[in-house]
This record gives structure tokens, sequence and C-alpha cells, in this order.
């Protein structure tokens, strides 16, 4: 009889899928900012992590990570937190985001390590995918770390030596973990790891009332994987660390023939798993149980033979480096009760069984594993995780589309629902007796699906027979009624968007057309989207098609469906199709136009405009350098006020975009200057000495300023240095006078620029 195990380890290609993302590394790594001794941790859920395979060639550069783009990237806004997985170190808050041409420029701002992931404990709430193995009724899910299992049936089907039921009617299991961070340190290839820490924190409990029947004597064990979870990536020093967690339940009764055991079971276990390694002082594994009850009450048994009952739980986890598995720390707990008959009186034993488990599943670390690890406790393990069970018969099981039909209705007949415990469902051989009249009409074969037409109206029950690779089969019977006409198939479509413009792509999707007499797939659907009474498609099985309107107005779409038998129906639709959408017009204007590096500039984009929406509606944003990263966010407010720190010319960017998303772009340059200088003050005096009623002229064309250029500094004279200026404030440069007294003159000159800042200037005059 063939026998089959179950392996628990079967995420190695998963696990490959994963980490080639994550992109390992075996040099020495950069220390994280990461706390150590926490428990394991997760992604924080506004994470956004970056597909590896749309960004590439990431370039970091003052705060700024650009990006080559291969497809479209996802909407990444600002605060958003971004983890780019091919570089650990690369991850923080987006201020600004823009795409310029195959390129996407991030600005970042630090964010400690914590923004990224949270430290969680890990609780089987958490779990997915749960109740593979050999089942027969699946609950929906853990709810708050409880398994219900309510008439839940561990196993019920057909042995060789007769039927076996294993089945809870009341109670609930719950298993709880925490795991304490590995820490370790990378010191080049050999050892990679030469420190290592693990604490694994365990809670299992289990209660409720089983019922085991067998109708022949029964010896028979098997187990039930609860939880088959990956949790990660967890970054430890750099590392990408991955942990896989199983919880698994069992049973194994020896009975007489003829038997219903019912058991009341109740125990508990709770404890501490601990692993280190350190390169000085070898391995050492400890196990500390801190709590462990069972209580096992039998409520009947057969009267006349001994039995025995038992339940077992175990944990195991499995950490994963850049990979590779490393060692397997687990739990087993196991609560057993054995009957002997003896006279005069029943002899009852309990047994209360709790192991640590320390397996090594991998070659990560450099150091060799003790082989006391490897002996007793390999066995338990593998005893605990494979159930032994004798080949079963498989389950029969098919649906039938339609249910009713017509003698022109090629019903389909599916076997897919069918079973097995050891062989894979599509392995599994079928065949049909269509009319239940002991000859079958099909051979077996490995088709799940076969088509069949009945020519007499009638109540039919087809017979269904599946062989598995073992030879046993199983049979099941279904009804179908079928009567004599047929009828014509329903049309029925839906378009997105309802409505729209001329430059939208509409979808029409008629998958909704039904016929009773055939399915879906096989109605034929044609269309005329602008009722004109010209079809634009042919007939086709394809459901789904794309169209474009050219001109704007009103459309009444229509859908024709045809079956097999040529019977056809219809239906219509209005489509209300809008002129395409016209780009806003952008426009602003900044006061001043120019200014210092301490002008607060006033920036006004009121004036832009869209012909289908309101100015109210349309919003703007800034980019103050025109370097392709905006500045500021959408807002529909139009005016902002922004200060330039450095001088320089700036060409400022605004974008304004309608309701619709549709944008343009108004660019406007605006100098920006260092803080004003006072002017610089001189003039010459010619001649100098002079002489009495001779002609002096006084010129000023020797001040300057930085700011402002000669013809626009403004100069005023003051001829005997009395404080009293003699000539208003002008730009003319060039004065000429004539003393008539011989003396010594002290001439002043004041300079002042368009600021309005001054400088003065005197100079001596000898008349003789």
């Amino acid at each position: 009889m063939k026998r089959i195990s179950l392996n628990i380890r079967i995420l190695t290609v998963v696990f490959g899928v994963l980490l080639a993302v994550i992109g390992c590394k075996r040099d020495p790594v950069v220390e994280e900012d990461i706390t150590p001794g926490m428990n394991v941790s997760a992604f924080q859920p506004n994470v956004i992590l970056l597909d590896t395979l749309v960004f590439s060639n990431p370039v970091r550069s003052n705060g700024q990570v650009r990006f080559d783009l291969i497809g479209t990237p996802p909407q990444i806004k600002s605060g958003d937190i971004i983890l780019y997985p091919a570089n650990g170190n690369l991850y923080g808050r987006v201020t600004s985001s823009a795409i310029v041409g195959s390129r996407m420029i991030l600005q970042l701002e630090t964010s400690g390590i914590d923004k990224v992931f949270k430290s969680i404990s890990v609780q089987d709430e958490n779990s997915k995918s749960l109740l593979k193995s050999r089942v027969r009724v699946q609950p929906d899910s853990w709810k708050s770390d409880t398994l219900n299992l309510s008439d839940f049936v561990i196993y019920d089907g057909f042995m060789a030596t007769g039927t076996l039921q294993v089945k809870f009617k009341s109670g609930k299991l719950s298993a709880t973990s925490i795991i304490d961070q590995f820490s370790f340190a990378a010191q080049g290839s050999e050892p990679w790891f030469d420190r290592l820490g693990l604490t694994f924190r365990y809670s299992l409990n289990l209660n409720g009332s089983v019922t085991i029947k067998t109708s022949n004597a029964m010896n028979a064990r098997d187990s039930l994987l609860l939880e088959d979870a990956v949790y990660g990536p967890f970054l430890v020093n750099g590392f990408p660390v991955f942990y896989h967690v199983d919880t698994w339940m069992g049973y194994h009764v020896v009975t007489a023939g003829d038997t219903v055991l019912s058991m009341n079971i109740a125990g508990n276990t709770s404890g501490i798993l601990s692993l280190k390694y350190n390169y000085w002082d070898d391995w050492k594994f400890i196990r500390t149980g801190t709590a462990k009850t069972a209580d096992i009450v039998p409520v009947s048994g057969p009267r006349t033979a001994s039995y025995s009952g038992g339940m077992f739980i175990t944990q195991m986890v499995t950490p994963y480096f850049c990979g590779e598995p490393s060692l397997t720390v687990g739990n087993r707990f196991s609560a057993d009760l054995k009957y002997d008959v003896s006279i005069p009186e029943w002899q009852a034993s309990q047994t209360i069984t709790e192991k640590g488990l320390m397996l090594r599943t991998g070659n990560v670390f450099g150091a060799e594993v003790p082989d006391k690890l490897l002996t007793a406790e390999t066995v338990l393990f593998l005893e605990s995780q494979d159930g032994v069970l004798e080949n079963q018969s498989p389950k029969a099981s098919f649906k039938v589309t339609p249910k009713v039909g017509f003698t022109d209705t090629n019903f389909q007949f599916d076997a897919s629902l069918s079973s097995d415990l050891e062989t894979p469902s599509d392995l599994l051989q079928y065949r049909w007796d269509f009319d239940a009249d002991n000859h079958f009409d099909t051979e077996f074969n490995n088709a799940r699906v076969t088509y069949y037409k009945y020519p007499i109206p009638g109540t039919y029950l087809p017979v269904l027979e599946v062989r598995d690779e073992g030879g046993l089969v199983s049979r099941i019977t279904g009804s179908i009624d079928v009567s004599l006409s047929s009828s014509a198939p329903v049309a029925y479509f839906t378009v997105t968007p309802e409505s729209g413009r001329v430059s939208d792509f509409f979808i029409f999707n008629g998958e909704g057309c039904y016929d009773s007499q055939d399915p879906s797939s096989m109605l034929k659907v044609r269309w005329d989207f602008n009722g004109d009474g010209v079809w634009e498609t042919g007939w086709s099985l394809t459901k789904s098609v794309v169209y474009v309107f050219r001109e704007p107005g009103k459309y009444v779409a229509k859908l024709e469906v045809l079956d097999t038998q040529g019977l056809s129906g219809s239906t219509t639709r209005i489509i209300d199709v809008a002129a395409a959408n016209i780009k806003p017009t952008a426009l602003f204007t900044v006061e001043p136009e120019s200014g210092t590096i301490e002008t607060r500039f006033f920036f006004n984009g009121s004036g832009s405009s869209d012909p289908e929406d309101a100015a109210a509606d349309l919003q703007v944003r800034w980019d103050w350098e025109n370097d392709g990263v905006f500045d500021t966010d959408y807002s529909t407010v139009k005016t902002i006020h922004h200060i330039f720190s450095l001088s320089g010319r700036y060409s400022v960017l605004m974008e304004v975009i309608d309701t619709e998303g549709y944008g343009s772009t108004y660019i406007k340059e605006v100098h920006v200057s260092d803080l004003n200088v006072p002017p610089s003050a001189d003039f010459s005096v010619n001649p100098n000495p002079g002489l009495v009623d001779q002609i002096i002229t006084f010129n000023a064309s020797l001040s300057s300023d930085k700011e402002d250029s000669l013809d626009l500094l403004e100069v005023r004279w003051d001829w005997n240095n009395d404080n009293i200026y003699d000539t208003p404030w002008s730009t003319t440069k060039v004065y000429t006078k004539i003393y008539a007294e011989a003396g010594t003159y002290i001439i002043k000159i004041q300079v002042r620029d368009r600021e309005g800042l001054t400088e003065t200037r005197v100079q001596k005059l000898d008349i003789k």
C-alpha cells in the first residue's frame, strides 16, 4: 500500500523569488539603525516598496535620488515612505517627486528605520494559506489567535481496513509565538557569522471534545498543517532575514472494530527555547518550560477491547539568511490516553510529553553543528510532521452547467472538485456514464471537463467514476432535467466609462450575456457602437472590446448575441460623448520682477484659465528653479510668496492642471541680486589750482555703483562745505563754476543710488 509524507519545507522556490528581489550580499555590511534584540518586524502599512524591474540605476546626489524608469511607475507623493530593496540603505520620506522623460527624481529626507519597519510579535492571526495538507473540511480562518474547531472533521474517508472518522465536536486550538531578533556580525567570508542568538517564546493550547469512529480494527496516525507562513524581509546589519513558521496538529488512534471513542481533551504548555552560538564558546541549546498541563477524560469507548488515542501540536521556526535555511527550532506538546482491559476493572494511563527541537536544516553557518542536536529530536520532528496512512480512495465530485437544459443544450460536466489525499488532481483519471445505464460512455482519462447533449427529454442521473494512481476508485451520481425546446440568449453589456470624451477609450464588455442552453464561453457577439445599423465588428467569442468615438454626441450602442443554435438576442445603451478636453492656459505674474536675496517676491497664477473648468477649480504647483522637481504640491490657491536665498537669474515654472488632469506650464524669469551696497563717490576738478574768473569744471563721472549704472546715479554739490547743498539731486555729472575771489575752497559731492544709499567725498580747490 502507498505511504505518504508531508514536507513543510516546500517554500524553497518562493524564498528564491523573494530574495532575488532583495539582492543579497555576503561582503562586510554597514550597520543599520535597528535596536538589538527587537522582535521580528514587518513593513509599516504606508511604505512603498519600489519595484526593481521598474526602477533601476539609482543615482544619489544632495538628497535626491534619480531612477531610470522601465514602464509605468506607481504614484509617489510628498510624505510617502519608500524603500528600494536592491539597496537596503536606500529609504526615506519623499518631499517631492517628478518624472522627467524616462527618469523619476525623488527628493528624500532622512527618516529612521522605524518608519520603514514596525516591531511586532509574530502572532497566528497574521497567518495565510491555512489548513493545507490532508483535510476535507476547512474552517474559514484563525480568529483572535484561536482556531475554532466546532464540528471540524480532521479526517473522514476510506481505508483498506475500513472507515475512519476523526472529528472535533467542539473546541478550539490556539498558538502564539514571539521570536526575538537574531543578532550577528559579518566579518568576511569565513565564518560568515561569528555570533548568533535566538529566543523562541511559545504558548500552545488545545481543548475540545474529540469523537473517533471506526468500522474495523484501526491503528492510524495523521497530521494537519495549520499554519505555513513566511514573515519578512527583516533587515539585520543590512542582511534580509525571513522567518518560516509552521504549526502542526496531529492525532493517533488504536481501536478495536466498530468503535466509537469520545474524549474530552484539555491541555496547554508554554515556555522558552533559546539558541546561542559564539565563536569561542560553541553551541548552546536551552529549553525552559514555564507551564504544562493536560487532562483527557474518556466519555465512552469499546467495552471489550483496549484502545488508545491522543493529540499533539508542533511549532517550528526556520530563519532564512539570503535564501539559505540555517537551523530550525521548535516545540512539540502532546497528550495521550491509553486504556487496557483487565479483570475486573479498566486500567487507564495518561501521558504528557513536551520536547524542544533543534535541527540542522542548511549550511549558512561556517561552524559545524554538534551531532547531539541531530539524533532523537530529528526522529521526533519527522514523525510529528509526517502522517502515515494507507492509500485512500479518491473523493468524486462534479458539477453540471447548466443545471437544467434542453435537448439541444451542450451540457458541461466538470469534475475539477474531485480530490484525493495522495494523488494530485491533475493525475486523477475520470470516466462518465451520462445516463446511468451501467455502461460508461467514456474511458478513463485525465480530462476533468467534458460535454454531452441529451437528444431525448427526461430526468437523467449521470455517474462519475474517479480513479487514483493506486487503482482505488469512487463514484458519485448527479441529476439533470432535460426539456424539449430551446430559447434565445439574453444580451447584456456594460460600458466603462458610461460617458466620456472623444479622446477616451471606451471598454465594452458583454461577459454578462446568458443562455440557458449554452455556456457563456460558446456565445458569439457583435457590436454597432454608433447605432447607424452598420456592425463595426463581426461575430466573435471575445466579449470585450475597446472603441474610440471620433465626434462628440449621443450614441445608441447595440450588442447582438448569438447562441450555438443560431438564436439571437440584442440590447442597446446610450453613450454620451463630449468634445475633447482642451488643456488649460497657464499664466502668472511676479512682483517685483527683480530684487535681492531679501526680496519677498509675490507670484500670482490667477490669470490661468480653462475652457471647461472654472478658474477656482484649477490647481497649480511651482518649480522655483525649473530643475524638474516641483517645490510645492498641487493646490487651488493661485498666489504664493517666495524668497530666493541665492542671487542669479531664475526661470520660475508654474504648472496648472484642470479637473481631468490635463495641464500646461508657464515660465517667467526673475532676476535676484545680492544685498545692495552704497555707491562709490568720486570726482575731478579742472584746473586745480585755478584763477579768479576762470571756468572751473567739476566732473562726477568717476563715481560708480555695484548694482546701478553711472547714468542712474544722482549727485548734488556743496561748493563751500557749509553743509548746505547748492544744487538739487540730478543725474547730470558735470558742472562748471567761476570763483570771483581768490582763496581755498572745500568742494563736497554726495552720490545716491536707486535704493537711496549715499556716499560723500570732498576735495580742496585753490583759487589764486
